[in-house]
């Protein structure tokens, strides 16, 4: 990805558990999402029925034009669906403090530090967990920055590779959610006495 491609996604920097494993190039080619982590089903469950939605929406909308009632009913039940969804993948998702992190993330990679280096043009397999969302994404990538920082540690960059545009869509609903939350933030702060 050149250099121009990778700004044209929006940044945040986001709180995430982030899981890296390095695999052969081959692995990507036999499997269209990693494998190496051993997650149970449920890992993925919000993840998919976000994919659900968005392509349900325009259907709810044109029964909503003819009925609004049963717009409202399949409304119902579909935060019903998303309640249960949320307390299983609750279940799923709980992460140690220790290992969530600070990272600055795009619909293109992600940029974080690391104690290890990786080098140019390695490929990983990416366990990414939202855990105010919990939501999950099992991702490949392609390092393409690292780079050493006086603490000793690594400021890594990672592109993704060959993701699936259910997954590039769930990263930009969380990204632009992120977004609309710091906006929020900025508008709820006191104004500030001169």
């Amino acid at each position: 990805m050149q250099e121009q491609d990778r700004r044209q996604y929006f940044r945040i920097d986001q709180r995430v558990s982030l899981e890296l494993k390095v695999i052969a190039e081959s692995e990507i080619e036999h499997h269209p999402s990693p494998t190496q982590f051993g997650v149970s089903p449920n890992f993925l469950l919000l993840s998919e029925l976000q994919e659900i939605d968005s392509q349900s929406h325009h259907l709810l909308r044109k029964i909503s034009e003819k009925d609004s009632n049963v717009a409202s009913f399949l409304q119902i039940i579909h935060d019903k669906i998303e309640r249960i969804a949320q307390a299983i993948a609750s279940n799923e998702m709980i992460i140690a403090n220790s290992e969530v992190q600070e990272v600055n993330l795009s619909e293109g990679g992600i940029q974080f530090k690391s104690n290890e280096a990786f080098d140019i043009g390695t490929f990983v397999s990416v366990k990414l967990v939202f855990p105010e969302s919990c939501l999950g994404l099992l991702l490949y990538a392609q390092c393409c920055r690292s780079q050493a920082l006086d603490d000793g540690g690594f400021m890594i960059g990672i592109e993704f590779i060959k993701m699936p545009e259910s997954c590039r869509m769930v990263l930009a609903r969380q990204i632009f959610e992120s977004q609309a939350r710091l906006r929020q933030q900025g508008s709820e702060s006191p104004a500030e006495d001169n």
